[in-house]
Parts: structure tokens; sequence; C-alpha cells
């Protein structure tokens, strides 16, 4: 027998909450896990380290859920959290971050030819070694921004960085990445 509703005007009871806010969260969990996983793995180059810094991220939301303040958005805060984790690996290993373009966690949709993937694969690895040398924020910018898709306003969130930090940082990112790719050619 269902418990009845709350009258109009009362707050709702914490089990009311919660099963409102477990649905939401397995969506968003659906929505956002491969991203935030993509990016950790970008981060550390470890598939299973990811994978960890993923499930602690999501987990740490889960078991505080953010306040509904509406001045950042959850896409902004689970990145947030999830570059924390994957910082806080970092230390714990004691070892610099490793990040990789070619390691993706989707599926190529389409089948090029061999050549033409072989050529994509080799240059991916190219432009993957390179992001590996770049300093760790001009690298964890580019990723959110580029790969991730991040808008601005989200990278600042994300990073605690002003509109112009993360601006100045990105263009550093990308032209040190040319500069490397004209050498390299």
């Amino acid at each position: 027998m269902a418990e009845p509703a709350a009258p109009p005007g009362a707050q709702p009871s914490d089990e009311e909450l919660e099963a409102r806010w477990a649905p939401a969260f397995a969506m968003l969990f659906e929505r956002y896990h491969r991203r935030v996983y993509g990016f950790a793995l970008r981060m550390t180059g470890d598939a299973h380290t990811a994978e960890d810094i993923a499930q602690r991220a999501f987990l740490n939301l889960y078991r505080k859920p953010p306040p509904g303040t509406g001045r950042a958005s959850f896409k902004a805060l689970l990145f947030t959290v999830a570059r924390n984790e994957a910082i806080n690996e970092g230390k714990r290993r004691g070892r610099r971050k490793e990040a990789s373009l070619d390691k993706s966690p989707e599926a190529i949709d389409g089948r090029p030819a061999a050549e033409e993937q072989s050529a994509r694969r080799e240059e991916a690895q190219r432009v993957g070694a390179l992001v590996e040398e770049l300093p760790d924020d001009e690298r964890e910018i580019l990723l959110l921004r580029q790969v991730e898709g991040l808008t601005f306003r989200e990278v600042c969130e994300t990073t605690g960085l002003s509109r112009d930090a993360v601006r100045w940082r990105l263009a550093r990112a990308m032209e040190h990445l040319r500069q490397a790719l004209t050498r390299r050619r």
C-alpha cells in the first residue's frame, strides 16, 4: 500500500525525495558516464583508474546531491568532481598524469579504408603524444573544452578559473600543439 501524498504546501519526506533522486540520478549516470570515463581516461592514461575515477565521481554526487542553486550545471559539477578525483589519484600515485586522445571509449561507426584508418590512428597517436607533453593546466583545459565539449562557462565552473584564464590556457595549449606539429613535420 502506497504512502499517502503529503498535503499541498508540506515538505516532502526524505524518503519521497530519495525516491525521486534515484531514478533521476540513474538517467544522469546513463547520460554522462561514458564522457566522464573518457575524460578520466585521457587524464590518467589507464582504463582501470579511469573507471574508478568515474565511479567515485558519481558515487560522491549520489551520496551528496548538489544543491539546486542553479549556479553550475550538473555537467560542470560532475566534471569538477571527476577532475578533482583525477588530481587526487595522480597525487596518490605520485606520478604525472598521462593523456591520450586516441583512447576513446566510443567505437568508430564507419569503417574507412585500411590506409586511411592507419593514417588517422598514427595522427591521433602523434597528437596524443604531444598532448601528453603539455603542462597539466593546459592539457586539462584542452581536454575539457576541445575533447569533452564543455562550454567556456562549464570549464570555468569545473576548474574555478576565470573565463580569461581559461581562454588564455586554451590558446596557449593550442599554440604549443601547433608549434610541436610544425616542428615534427
